[in-house]
């Protein structure tokens, strides 16, 4: 099966289109010089556009027969264009179907390889918190990567993870945080970063919450202390009104009752006579001597 191309033959086509091109490029170029520092004015207007309309006339002869070969030469071409696509496209429909066999071939290839390295996983031990699917390499299923490749690549994946857990418990502080970091990443560097972010977060945390109780103390403290205050205040006002009340009674009492004079002997001992001197005193008791008789 071969393209042949009967017409034109290969010393057919044409290496250059010939024309007068120079000839007419030293005509052109002398006749424009006349244009050149040219100055138009209202009288020379009308001359102006005259000379333009020629200029654009030549011009547009010159683009006509550009286009005109142009179209002499792609017509060929483009019907030849569209033929070949035609043929093109009797090929294309075979090789899709090939390709859509080809690429289900494979991806059983690949389907099976991924139960073989899931099956390979399995094996190797790998600590409880790394699944397959956060060390797995897309490259381990292609063709040209071996199963004892792959074994080897999870080996050293196994060793490095023990090596970053040790690394991570020998933290003095947020250990704990950056290994939970860890088994969701398996990237020591984000780990320990992350770790001690939520480390800084807690002792945050902590401070505030301190904060805020030794200030909810201090406040209660002073609500008690108030509290203290306002009782003693109102304890010492109702003293202060009771003992005016009891002054006033006793005053009224004083004022209202009749007063008798009395004369007893009392018989007691010293004690007992020093009691009886200050209740007087305290209840507003005149007493002294009893008058003798002509006094």
């Amino acid at each position: 099966m071969e393209l042949r191309i009967m017409s034109p033959q290969e010393g057919g086509f044409a290496k250059e289109i010939q024309w007068n091109n120079e000839e007419l490029k030293a005509e052109i170029a002398a006749k424009m010089t006349e244009y050149e520092g040219l100055v138009f004015t209202e009288d020379t207007i009308k001359d102006a556009k005259k000379d333009r309309a020629t200029l654009n006339k030549l011009k547009t002869a010159f683009e006509d027969e550009r286009k005109r070969i142009k179209k002499a030469y792609m017509d060929p071409y483009n019907k030849f264009e569209s033929q070949v696509k035609e043929v093109v496209a009797l090929i294309e429909r075979p090789i899709g179907l090939i390709d859509s066999q080809i690429k289900e071939v494979e991806e059983n290839k690949k389907l099976q390889k991924k139960k073989d390295i899931e099956e390979l996983f399995r094996g190797i031990g790998f600590q409880s918190f790394v699944t397959l699917d956060k060390i797995f390499d897309n490259k381990w299923l292609n063709a040209t990567v071996s199963m004892t490749s792959i074994e080897t690549q999870m080996k050293e994946r196994i060793f490095q993870i023990g090596s970053d857990i040790h690394a991570i418990n020998q933290l003095p502080e947020f250990s704990f945080e950056a290994m939970e970091t860890y088994k969701e990443t398996l990237d020591l560097g984000r780990a320990i970063s992350e770790g001690q972010k939520l480390a800084d977060i807690q002792k945050r945390k902590i401070a505030q919450e301190e904060e805020w109780k030794r200030l909810q103390q201090e406040a209660e403290e002073r609500k008690r202390r108030e509290a203290e205050r306002e009782k003693a205040e109102k304890e010492k006002v109702t003293v202060s009104v009771a003992e005016s009340l009891q002054t006033e009674i006793l005053e009224k009492a004083v004022i209202q009752e009749q007063v008798y004079t009395i004369d007893f002997r009392v018989t007691a001992t010293k004690t007992q006579l020093d009691l009886l001197k200050n209740f007087l005193k305290e209840s507003n008791i005149t007493y002294g001597p009893v008058p003798q008789k002509g006094e």
